[in-house]
């Protein structure tokens, strides 16, 4: 079985837009295929080698909802060391994609620093977070200073400055995604309605919902939604509230990318860590939630004298990358006069939401 599979994003075009969106993922049902019968023993074993893309996450995931499903309290020592794990994981991630994957979008070489200082974001343990020296090499290869200095940074005025500054490979890459969606005085008016940003607020009635929601359709860990409704989540929706990212006026494809960016300088700071937690199911069994680089990872678990009687896991790419959902919603109704210059647009999209799978993107033919 290939457990990496990929992401197809098929457009239709006529009359200069963009008219139909198909998106098609070839992602196995991994919990369902390889995780359902398995002791918890073996879950714990399989779930960090299953997923090579945040597999510290699935794995924090994985041990609190088995924990919760047979019958264990949540230990604040647990919760506190799973939420160190994610976070150094959540670093690793965006400092990689900051450092390293977006000056090669933009056709630079990753300098000397930034590569060392991506090194640097790699733990030696699964449990360690990275070091002040490290730290410090990240923040001063993305942002060219502290990232307690670059927090300061508050409004979109000042953010235009640092990005028109152009002294880091990150703040030229933001410029040319602002320029590309052409955002003119700071404004940039979405084709069509976006999906909603998953609220976030209180995850003990989320998992309940989901739980119900899950048990109800087994294509729901497929296709999640949010009360009926696709949604969007990751980064700029555990940052609606910051005072520069609720001030952006850029359109949602930059605001994912300053949104990472913003979220990588907290947690360089210490100011924030990552969200996880875990409770009982109405129904019996176990659900566990984690707040990743990529969004809300969910996994809901039975357990039947030690052995999952079933397994479910809601991953963000399929909240996503949902046929209706974010991807779709910010490019439904798209200029496309240009078939290069739209193709460059739905993959620059498609990064903005960085997906744990490859993507391809082809035309089709009405």
């Amino acid at each position: 079985m290939d457990l990496e599979g990929d992401l197809c994003i098929g457009l239709r075009v006529g009359a200069g837009r963009i008219e139909r969106i198909r998106i098609t993922s070839t992602r196995p049902d991994a919990a369902r295929s390889l995780l359902q019968g398995r002791t918890r023993a073996e879950i714990r074993a399989a779930l960090p080698l299953l997923f090579s893309i945040c597999g510290r996450s699935q794995a924090a995931a994985g041990e609190l909802a088995c924990a919760v499903a047979a019958g264990e309290a949540t230990t604040a020592e647990a919760l506190a060391r799973c939420s160190a794990e994610v976070s150094a994981e959540v670093v690793r991630e965006h400092a990689w994609r900051t450092l390293l994957d977006w000056p090669r979008w933009v056709g630079e070489e990753p300098e000397e620093a930034a590569v060392a200082a991506a090194r640097a974001s790699a733990p030696s343990r699964p449990q360690s977070a990275v070091s002040d020296a490290g730290a410090s090499a990240i923040a001063m290869a993305a942002f060219g200073v502290d990232a307690h200095e670059w927090l300061a940074t508050r409004s979109a005025a000042e953010l235009d400055r640092w990005i028109d500054a152009g002294r880091t490979a990150a703040a030229r890459f933001i410029r040319r995604m602002r320029d590309e969606e052409g955002v003119v005085d700071g404004r940039a008016a979405p084709a069509a309605a976006e999906v909603a940003l998953l609220d976030g607020r209180d995850r003990a009635v989320e998992m309940v919902e989901l739980w119900a929601a899950c048990e109800a359709d087994s294509g729901f860990v497929r296709r999640p939604t949010w009360r009926g409704a696709p949604a969007e989540t990751g980064a700029l929706a555990r940052l609606r509230s910051d005072p520069l990212i609720a001030g952006l006026s850029y359109g949602r494809v930059v605001a994912r990318f300053v949104a990472r960016l913003r979220e990588l300088a907290l947690l360089l700071a210490g100011r924030v860590s990552a969200a996880v937690g875990a409770q009982a199911a109405p129904s019996g069994g176990g659900i566990a939630w984690v707040e990743n680089a990529r969004g809300l990872l969910v996994h809901h678990v039975h357990l039947d004298r030690d052995r999952a009687a079933a397994y479910r896991i809601v991953a963000p790419t399929e909240w996503n990358f949902h046929p209706e959902g974010a991807l779709a919603s910010t490019l439904t109704l798209a200029p496309a006069d240009d078939l290069e210059a739209l193709k460059r647009r739905v993959v620059r999209t498609a990064h903005s939401l960085d997906p744990c799978v490859s993507c391809r993107v082809e035309f089709d033919h009405a």
